[in-house]
């Protein structure tokens, strides 16, 4: 029953999907698998453990600012101050992010969480700050359901002394950096079952649910509007691939979409990993964006044996690195983009209450139990 809910469910998001999906706002990722929590806060506390998550992405490397001056009206050129110009405006994205589980009685009844992510596009950066909760409802054939919530505070700045304006002293071009915050909250839905395969899940979330509309500048002259952003992730595991019990394959699945009037192009990331003895991983990611591809990153991943890694170990150690090539015209611009993750999961145990002991002189004789 599992099997066919979570394939009819597949079915549709997939037919839904492109429907759903044009140019997204948030930060993009691509070990998505390992960082489902900066987009899904039903996440949070999903694995048992205490877990770190940090994680940089430098996107489309070697893609410069490259114009080194204006040209006036009658023609004449004009330099500019080099200075204040970046060498790199590709996208940069930086994350980090914590959760811990809610736990009694060894069944998890959710968990909290925090994110904190910067991301930069040109000139302009986006900061993103996220506190949420998660509650979980275990079923009795080990399958969980988790809903989750979570409080953004969001902050946008846009660092004009880099821009340069066709019209010299035009007003809309700040001579600074300028900024503004708003709050938005995320929701989410998160499905985990031992019953398909070795172990299946299936998420669901939406960010910026409030949209905002970001008012800076001289004057209130630059406005920037944030849109509601939805993610399906699912994906399973299976054990002894090949038949090999030193094998694991982990396929995964992630629909991006944006909220906007109008049909939009549908941006698909397919992912598939092999684990060789809990210690080397290895695979590859396709990112389709339309009808056409967007790039192809080979991805790797390492679990330092210094902790003891194991599957269900106490603590756990994770670096991955993956190496995007670009599939389009932006080849031929820039050097392709890297990504490194770490992922740190841990538990402990509060220590028992000791028992009080009582003695007093009257008492000759003591039961055993207090000695």
């Amino acid at each position: 029953m599992n099997r066919q809910i979570l394939g009819r469910i597949l079915a549709v998001a997939g037919l839904l999907a492109p429907y759903m999906v044009q140019a997204q706002q948030d930060p993009m990722f691509t070990h998505f698998t390992y960082n489902k929590l900066f987009y899904n806060p039903a996440y949070a506390g999903a694995s048992g453990q205490y877990c770190l998550n940090a994680i940089t992405h430098q996107q489309w490397l070697g893609f410069d600012d490259q114009t080194s001056y204006l040209r006036t009206q009658n023609g004449d050129p004009i330099n500019m101050d080099l200075d204040k110009m970046r060498t790199n405006i590709a996208p940069q994205t930086m994350g980090l992010g914590f959760s811990a589980p809610a736990i009694y009685k060894d069944k998890n009844y959710g968990g909290a969480s925090f994110s904190y992510v910067s991301d930069r596009i040109g000139y302009e950066s986006t900061l993103y700050m996220k506190g949420g909760l998660a509650f979980a409802y275990p079923m009795l054939d080990g399958s969980n359901i988790r809903l989750g919530v979570d409080f953004a505070n969001l902050t946008k700045s846009l660092d004009g002394q880099g821009l340069r304006a066709h019209d010299p002293n035009d007003p809309m071009i700040p001579s600074g950096e300028v900024s503004a915050s708003k709050t938005t909250l995320g929701v989410g839905a998160y499905y985990t079952t031992p019953n398909i395969m070795d172990g299946a899940y299936i998420g669901l979330s939406a960010t910026n649910m409030t949209p905002q509309t970001f008012v800076y500048g001289a004057a209130g002259t630059i406005t920037a509007e944030s849109k509601r952003h939805y993610y399906l992730v699912a994906g399973y595991k299976q054990e002894s691939f090949l038949g090999n019990p030193s094998l694991v394959l982990e396929p995964a699945l992630l629909v991006k979409a944006a909220s906007n009037a109008g049909f939009i192009k549908p941006q698909v990331d397919m992912q598939g990993m092999v684990t060789w003895n809990d210690l080397f991983a290895g695979g590859a990611n396709l990112r389709v964006y339309g009808a056409g591809v967007e790039s192809f990153s080979l991805m790797f991943g390492y679990y330092p044996p210094l902790l003891g890694n194991a599957a269900g170990a106490t603590q756990r150690l994770r670096v991955g690195y993956s190496y995007d090539i670009p599939m389009n015209n932006l080849i031929r611009s820039q050097t392709g983009t890297h990504e490194i993750q770490v992922n740190y999961c841990f538990t402990f145990t509060l220590p028992e209450r000791p028992v009080k002991v009582y003695r007093h002189p009257r008492w000759m004789e003591r039961s055993p139990e207090f000695d």
